[in-house]
Order: C-alpha cells, then structure tokens, then sequence
C-alpha cells in the first residue's frame, strides 16, 4: 500500500511539472503572431509549480529507491535507473543555470530579433535541456521493459539524440521567432509564424486583439505612411505652408506729402 501511494504522488508531481511545462510552451508559440516577438520568463505561479513538483519528485523518488533497496539489495544495479538518476542529477543543474542565467535575461524584454550569441546561448541551450530532460525522464519512469535490459550506454546514447532533436527544435523556434512577421516581405516565414501560433493556441483562429495588436498597429501605422507619400508625390506643394501676405497697417493713416 506505502509503495502504491509513493508511486501515485510521485507520478502526480511529474505530471504537475510537464502540465506546466507544456502550457509555458505552448503560451511562447502562441506569441509567434506578434510582429515583435518577446519571451517572458514564466510567471511565479508556474516556477512556484514546478520547484513544489520538483522539491516532491525527490523526495518520493528517495523514499521509493530506498524501499527498492531494502527490498532487494542488487535494486541499484539497474542500468535504466542509474541513467535516470544521473539525467536526474543534469535536470537538477540546468534548473539552476534556468533560474541563475536564462530568467534574469529574458526579464529585460529584449526581442528575439535583437538577441546576440550569447543570449542564444544562455536562453536556447538551458531551454531545450529542460523540455528534453523532463520528457525523457518522465518516458523513463514508464519504460519497465528496459529495467535489466537495456545497457546504461544505449541509454544515455538515446537521450543524447533525443536531446540533439529537441535542440534542433528549440533553435528553430527562436529562429523562426527572430524573422519578420510581414506577409508580404517575408511570406514563407509569416506563413510559419502563423501556423505554429495557431498550434499554440490550440486550434483557436489567429486574428484576435490580444494576438494581433502590435501587427494591426504596425499595419496601420505603415498605411498612414505610405498614403502620405502618396499625396506629397502627386501634389509637391502640399504640406508647404504659404507665405503670409503682407497686412495693412491699422489705426494709422498713411503719409501724405
């Protein structure tokens, strides 16, 4: 009975931690409609989520590893567990470079256009670390056919290509974040931008306030523009103010000889 309420509670944690994950995730690609992408940090709500998620991840996962271990003795021989724990031990540093490095320069609000290599580095590495680490480790937990199987080697070589395609992934999305939104400079990437908003918002149409308020803005803004050019070509003199006409003297009668 202890060992089926420490697998719920610690099954219940993990899906807390990926729940808010996934909805981060999802929030970032439904910005990508915006014409001046910028990524927030995730709100104290969220953080608060996944360290309460993290802080019982440990402490369940402990208490079931030392059952495991006073159960049978050889319980740590288990190569799939050792790759966990050791993935488990990287989940735990990069959380630290998130909190430390990745939070503090998404909070100055610079857009993805204007990132530098370093911003690319320090936001884009620790991002697709943690949504791989996460799912893999979670897909870990399920995966009962590789325990005594599967050696640690194979293991950890699977995680790496994983990790190599969930980067990929990462970069992608920032890339394609960086590009212009216009339809008509750039149509391959609005046409992106639009359809990878459209899935972070679940299937919900694009073209609401919320969502297309800076490009609306921008298009406006771009329609004004050019329909002053417009009128200053077709009328050269319009805009110059003309010159005042000289105005007789008042109150004063003009000098006879």
């Amino acid at each position: 009975m202890l060992s089926m309420l420490l697998v719920f509670a610690h099954l219940l944690a993990a899906s807390m931690a990926l729940g808010a994950i996934v909805a981060t995730d999802l929030r970032l690609l439904s910005k990508l409609a915006q014409d001046r992408t910028r990524i927030a940090p995730p709100n104290e709500f969220v953080a608060r989520i996944v360290v309460v998620a993290l802080i019982v991840l440990y402490a369940t996962g402990a208490a079931i590893v030392l059952q495991g271990v006073l159960e049978r003795p050889d319980y740590l021989a288990n190569p799939k567990l050792q790759a966990k724990l050791a993935l488990v031990v990287l989940l735990t540093i990069n959380a630290f470079v998130l909190h430390r490095l990745t939070f503090p320069r998404l909070a100055r609000g610079r857009r993805v256009a204007r990132w530098h290599a370093t911003d690319w580095i320090a936001i884009g590495i620790p991002v697709g670390v943690s949504n791989f680490l996460w799912m893999f480790i979670a897909f870990l937990g399920v995966a009962r056919a590789w325990n005594g199987t599967m050696p640690f080697a194979d293991v950890m070589v699977i995680a790496a290509i994983c990790y190599g395609v969930a980067q990929c992934g990462v970069f992608a999305i920032l890339a394609v974040a960086a590009s212009g939104a216009d339809p008509i400079a750039n149509p391959r990437a609005a046409f992106v931008r639009r359809w990878l908003a459209s899935l972070g918002n679940l299937g919900r149409p694009i073209g609401g306030e919320d969502d297309q308020t800076s490009l609306r803005h921008e298009t406006r803004l771009r329609g004004v523009r050019d329909s002053a050019a417009s009128a200053a070509h077709a009328d050269p003199l319009a805009g110059v103010v003309p010159e005042r006409r000289a105005q007789p003297l008042r109150g004063r009668r003009p000098v006879t000889g």
